[in-house]
């Protein structure tokens, strides 16, 4: 949760970045919901390992990152940093979900 923070605090503070406010409240806002998911409802896994938790933590935040923060990515246009933002998180989320109804 102190990731999400961080970022919020940060997006609104820099204020350089082309992603706009409505994109970028929706993509806290699914994050945060997320971050409930993950967190606060169960099935949790029984056992777990460092990829599990590279999976569930450092993709999210990387995606999240990437949507809000997309000038930090020189290589690529920002709109192309954007989109793989949304899908890392959105894949991230199927996969949980998936784990969470049938697996865990």
């Amino acid at each position: 949760m102190a990731v999400l923070v961080v970022f919020v605090g940060f997006y609104w503070l820099l204020e350089a970045s082309e992603t706009s406010r409505k994109e970028a409240s929706v993509a806290i806002g699914v994050y945060g919901a997320y971050l409930v998911i993950y967190l606060g409802i169960g099935p949790f896994p029984a056992a777990t390992s460092i990829y599990m938790g590279k999976l569930y933590s450092w993709l999210p935040m990387l995606s999240v990152g990437a949507i809000l923060f997309p000038q930090f990515n020189p290589s690529s246009p920002e709109g192309v940093t954007r989109v793989l933002g949304w899908m890392g998180l959105t894949a991230v989320i199927v996969i949980l979900s998936y784990f969470k109804l049938f697996v865990w």
